[in-house]
């Protein structure tokens, strides 16, 4: 069975570098599936790279490798890794690109790739992933043992982000968390999560408010569609997080978002501060 690799950037398409690194890969393991994840990551985004990575491994093939390489260190001081987590094999910068993967039910071993033997030389400086995660990343798929491209890490030694966590408030029924992603259709991906809106409002989901930026979306649907054209719209979507976006339109322009910004989810209230069940649609 051919193997697979996943390729994440941030090199979009106009340059030559995602093509060489596929170069580099299908020299040394000619039959192994490639398969881009993105390239369009923001530059040097490394906590969105950590949401995406979490949000989309496991919807492939134990044994895969995804190769990640969304690097503002390249050529200074931080490591390489290969991690192996939920039974699947990671190589990317020690960055905090893998922080969610670190946790005691995914992470397995963890490894410094630093034996030259698996490296093309000589290794430029300012593209390790052409020079070393690249061939490292065909070798692993080709049937390399992880502990073969250096010595062992331990899991509290890896690079963690302080990654945002949505902050759910029991006593005023409000969950607070702000935008994590943009996606290329310009819906607002936020860290709140289905199962704490779920947990925290239960029957009372209908009658939910979510604010952005002073702008107030009502209710939370099942599909865009659910309001008119152009009108924003609130949804739980494939990531299990809540999403906030318009209606064959842009979220992040109408509600002039950016990644940080909070977004507020509470039970909608009338003039008198009384809670209503007012849904828009």
């Amino acid at each position: 069975m051919n193997s697979i690799i996943t390729l994440t950037t941030d090199f979009g398409l106009e340059d030559e570098y995602v093509g060489v690194m596929k170069g580099v890969i299908l020299t040394l393991a000619p039959a192994v599936t490639i398969v881009d994840l993105t390239h369009n990551i923001n530059s040097q985004a490394v906590q969105n790279v950590a949401f995406l990575i979490s949000a989309a491994y496991d919807y492939f093939p134990k044994g895969t490798v995804h190769l990640i390489v969304v690097d503002p260190g390249v050529g200074g001081d931080r490591k390489i890794i290969t991690l192996c987590a939920d039974g699947h094999l990671f190589v990317a910068p020690d960055n905090g690109t893998l922080t969610l993967l670190l946790s005691a039910g995914k992470f397995e071993s963890a490894y410094a790739v630093t034996n030259r033997e698996f490296f093309i030389n000589p290794v430029s400086a300012t593209f390790h992933g052409r020079d070393i995660m690249a061939p490292v990343a065909a070798r692993l798929a080709a049937g390399l043992a992880p502990e073969s491209v250096g010595p062992a890490m331990e899991r509290a030694d890896l690079i963690r982000l302080p990654l945002p966590e949505a902050v759910v408030d029991w006593e005023h029924h409000t969950i607070s968390g702000e935008i994590i992603s943009i996606d290329t259709f310009g819906n607002l991906i936020t860290n709140i999560h289905a199962n704490d809106i779920r947990s925290l409002f239960a029957e009372k989901i209908p009658a939910v408010s979510i604010s952005v930026n002073g702008q107030v979306v009502r209710g939370l649907h099942t599909s865009y569609e659910a309001v008119a054209v152009l009108h924003p719209v609130a949804v739980i979507g494939s990531r299990n997080y809540l999403e906030v976006g318009v209606n064959q339109g842009h979220a992040a322009d109408f509600f002039e978002a950016d990644y940080r910004d909070t977004v507020t989810i509470a039970l909608e209230t009338d003039d008198t501060g009384q809670q209503t069940r007012q849904d828009q649609s």
